[in-house]
């Protein structure tokens, strides 16, 4: 390997990970902010704080550019994530290389990290963390350099301004780059690059302008005034989710972060080289050794302090410098090892690239989305079994694969979807863009406007909303997420099936379907058009083992469980055995569940 230069073995690592990230990304859309962020892509709108100008644009143009060779939308982009992933483990690997000045050793961490499963799964679908990581590695590399006095200042200060219109989190670092950077070239010279890091984000204004002079169905925040758009940008929205739990109990975060998170991202036999490696940089490089101290740092307090389901995502910059560390106490020992044992040497280098794939084949079944169609199949269902304009209410993030279904692939222009904290949340908020997205697809939803706060959060608005649509003749699905719809967020706030207890629930496809009370068709009817729906659905991976490999999409499993159940009772109270036998066993081949295992036994025929 030292007969190649560091660039050409960049690029054969960037082809290595580019492969096996397109071998293994999602088809179609994935879960969590996908759809949202697809919609903007797709549209020119504006997606959740913190608008993400920079992500938007780049998702645009590989939209356009790929449409004649991909013909999934959400794949085109997916794609465009991969190669941002395997970008960043190319330039890692240039940072690496220029700190220690080993290829090999350098080559094997950048490996070690485009195989550990969470820049490997964030390079499968539309996220924005890659991107981030392609950076953060990027002004690492560019530091590296700087310190050796070489006149790089420049591109640094540009690439870091280009970052912060990408994810902000980056500002999280700023400090110490720029303290860094005043020691290695003084405060003078470092003010007269600012235009340089103001430049990029101009950028930004692409926020305001796609809210005001664009067609797009959802502009988030509507931010085209100065205070909106600076609320968007900041992320006020998200700001109640942190720095919430106790510093009493920030001890049991870190023990979750080091003994669990990193000790599943690199395994123990790669995290004893940390400790030689972080006491050989602190003695031979303290400025570059403080600069990744405060990344990992900065990082570790904002992430362990941010109360959401998919933190671990945010510890990615933690890892690059961990993964670092390990590369440093991985050449020291190499170094030591061949200066007495020369004899080492090659099976040390075989080693050292032959350990990250025994990572890989860890991680390949757990981390692997080429097969995944949950959350796609899902939002199809839905539509699928949506009546003529139907208004779909929903509670969680399966509203943005809606979004992506219905105006990105032009599927179900009939039906109205919302979902209901958002909608009740934005009113609360004094914000009325929400309600105007909504009014888009449905003309006659009633107007909040005059109500009393409480009326926006107790419940009486949704029932309006309800009542007002059923009036209409309009169908109302509730798709339920089973897992938190019954609980309070607060508790002078009722849960969503308090708020919507006036109402009958009957099943409905993998949905529910809510009637004025009396109103609903009988158990039979209900039965005979339940059995007309449920053929018609894609299960495509629902009963193959994701709930064990994917917590983000366990909402998904849980709610085809429940509505198994609830058709399998509706069945056998009618006489309907075998087709109660039918769904018990669905239920049953993803959880098991010992009432629904004697149903199945009871039902079963003799013998």
């Amino acid at each position: 390997m030292n007969s190649l230069s560091d660039r050409k073995i960049a690029w054969l690592l960037f082809a290595v990970a580019a492969l096996l990230y397109a071998l293994t990304m999602c088809r179609t859309i994935y879960t969590g902010d996908d759809g949202d962020f697809e919609l903007a892509m797709a549209t020119l709108g504006v997606c959740h704080p913190t608008g993400y100008p920079l992500f938007t644009l780049l998702g645009r143009a590989f939209l356009l550019g790929l449409a004649p060779l991909i013909d999934e939308p959400a794949m085109r982009v997916n794609l465009m994530t991969a190669l941002f992933g395997a970008a960043a483990v190319a330039m890692f690997y240039r940072f690496v290389a220029a700190l220690i000045g080993a290829p090999l050793v350098a080559a094997s961490a950048a490996l070690l990290l485009a195989f550990a499963p969470t820049l490997w799964q964030q390079s499968l679908s539309c996220e924005v963390y890659t991107l981030t990581a392609l950076f953060l590695c990027t002004v690492l590399w560019l530091s590296v350099r700087l310190e050796r006095g070489e006149r790089v200042l420049a591109p640094l200060v540009l690439v870091y301004g280009l970052a912060l219109t990408n994810n902000l989190t980056m500002a999280l670092f700023l400090p110490g780059f720029l303290m860094f950077a005043w020691h290695k070239v003084g405060l003078k010279k470092l003010f007269a690059h600012l235009p340089l890091f103001v430049l990029p984000l101009l950028l930004y204004a692409y926020v305001p302008l796609a809210a005001k002079l664009g067609s797009a169905p959802l502009k988030w925040g509507d931010p085209q005034t100065w205070p909106r758009f600076l609320l968007h940008v900041n992320g006020s929205q998200y700001r109640h989710l942190m720095f919430t739990e106790p510093l009493s109990t920030w001890h049991v975060r870190l023990w979750g972060y080091f003994y669990g998170a990193l000790w599943k991202e690199f395994g123990g036999h790669f995290l004893v080289f940390v400790l030689p490696g972080t006491i050989m940089l602190w003695k031979r490089q303290r400025t570059l050794f403080a600069l990744m101290c405060w990344v990992f740092m900065g990082n570790i307090v904002y992430a362990t302090n941010y109360a959401i389901n998919d933190i671990y995502v945010y510890y990615i910059p933690s890892y690059l410098c961990v993964a670092a560390w390990i590369a440093v106490g991985l050449g020291e020992v190499s170094t030591w090892l061949s200066a007495r044992k020369p004899v080492f040497v090659r099976p040390l280098a075989f080693l050292l690239l032959m350990t990250p794939l025994v990572q890989m084949t860890t991680h390949l079944s757990a981390t692997d989305k080429s097969s995944n169609f949950l959350e796609a199949d899902f939002a199809a269902n839905i539509l699928s079994s949506a009546p003529k304009d139907a208004v779909i209410l929903t509670s969680n993030n399966i509203v943005f694969t809606l979004w992506y279904l219905k105006w990105v692939k032009n599927q179900r222009p009939d039906v109205a979807v919302l979902n209901a904290d958002m909608l009740e949340g934005t009113l609360n908020n004094n914000t009325g863009w929400y309600f105007e997205h909504v009014q888009s697809q449905w003309p006659g939803l009633p107007s909040p406007f005059g109500l009393s706060r409480e009326a926006t959060s107790d419940g009486t608005y949704l029932q309006l909303l309800v009542n007002t649509a059923l009036a209409e003749g309009r169908p109302v699905l509730l798709v339920s997420d089973d897992r938190l719809d019954s609980r309070r967020t607060q508790p002078k706030i009722p849960s969503l099936d308090e708020r919507l207890k006036p109402f009958t629930r009957v099943p409905w496809g993998i949905t529910q379907r809510l009637y004025e009370v009396g109103s609903a068709p009988g158990d039979t009817e209900l039965l005979t058009l339940n059995a007309a729906l449920w053929p018609q659905l894609k299960t495509r991976g629902v009963y193959a083992g994701w709930k064990d490999g994917d917590p983000l999409q366990l909402h998904i499993l849980v709610r085809y469980f429940n509505a198994h159940k609830a058709l399998a009772t509706l069945a056998e109270t009618q006489g309907q055995s075998e087709l109660a036998r039918e769904h018990y066993t669905g239920a049953n081949l993803l959880f098991r569940d010992p009432e629904i295992e004697a149903s199945i036994k009871r039902l079963s025929p003799p013998g």
